[in-house]
């Protein structure tokens, strides 16, 4: 019996197949498999594309080819990195903190005195007033001489840094008599560096601490100037010119700065605006990032 006009089961099977049927946007195609590279093709694109070795890193000279000059300056170096952190050891956590507590105890002299010159002149009165101005005399030098003992501990450790200047001007001198002047002043004594740019950057990095040193100094002159304590006697306390210390800051014969002097100036010893900030390449942060990419050994 002959069949209906329909599709053949074939014919209907092939044309439900993805892969022979016409492509639509509604039926994904499936992807090709690309061909087989052939042997001359992959050794062409090999020549044409080599693979260059990688070169190595060039890091520090190792510890066995090190001189006595690279011993020597990076001992330098270290003596200098210890000076700084001995600066802001002695200017933080000393001399700022002995001199705000010299200017309080001037300010608790100056109110006890005045409360002690409202009372009635008597004989009792007379002798408490007394007793107090010796004491907080004696306490007031003895808190301005040690103040005076810090800046004496700052202008030791700018002289040392001076000091490490004139060593690494040398060191470079003698390498240059040495080993020649192409190892003093361009060869790299570890990675980039020569030796005579070390010495140079010791040098720029000690200059704002010389500047720095010049700029404590005057403003310790001016935190440091009191009027002269009054003798027991006077009836008249913050005007008598009687000394009863000996203390430099109260032989001044200055008048006392006003607040918004004494503020300011505290402020810059605080602040230190002398020395470089953390931004600046050559402060003393700064200097530590290149001397640990630039020195071997730097933290051993």
């Amino acid at each position: 019996m002959a069949r209906g006009k329909g599709t053949p089961r074939r014919t209907r099977e092939l044309a439900d197949d993805d892969d022979f049927s016409p492509t639509s946007p509604s039926s994904p195609r499936r992807a090709a498999t690309p061909p087989a590279a052939s042997p001359s093709r992959l050794a062409m694109s090999a020549t044409a594309h080599p693979t260059a070795p990688e070169k190595p890193g060039r890091g520090p000279l190792p510890a066995s080819a090190e001189t006595t000059y690279h011993q020597r300056l990076r001992g330098l170096l270290v003596e200098h990195r210890k000076a700084r952190r001995a600066w802001s050891e002695l200017v933080i956590r000393g001399l700022v903190g002995r001199t705000k507590a010299v200017l309080e105890l001037w300010v608790d002299v100056e109110l006890a005195l005045k409360a002690i010159s409202k009372q009635s002149s008597s004989s009792s009165t007379t002798d408490v007033r007394a007793g107090y101005l010796f004491a907080q005399s004696a306490k007031l030098s003895e808190q301005v001489a040690a103040v005076e003992g810090i800046f004496a501990n700052l202008t030791e450790t700018v002289n040392g840094m001076q000091s490490i200047c004139e060593r690494a001007e040398y060191l470079v001198i003698e390498a240059a008599k040495t080993r020649g002047t192409l190892f003093a002043f361009r060869e790299p004594l570890w990675v980039t560096w020569p030796l005579a740019r070390f010495a140079d950057g010791i040098q720029a990095l000690t200059t704002p601490y010389v500047h720095s040193l010049a700029l404590v100094r005057r403003l310790l002159d001016t935190l440091l100037t009191f009027p002269v304590l009054p003798s027991a006697s006077t009836s008249s306390p913050l005007l008598d010119t009687a000394p009863t210390t000996t203390s430099k800051a109260e032989k001044d014969d200055r008048p006392r700065p006003s607040n918004e002097q004494i503020q300011a100036s505290l402020s810059l010893l605080a602040v230190q605006p002398l020395l470089p900030g953390k931004a600046n390449d050559w402060g003393s942060e700064g200097w530590e990032e290149v001397m640990a990419v630039e020195v071997g050994g730097w933290e051993r």
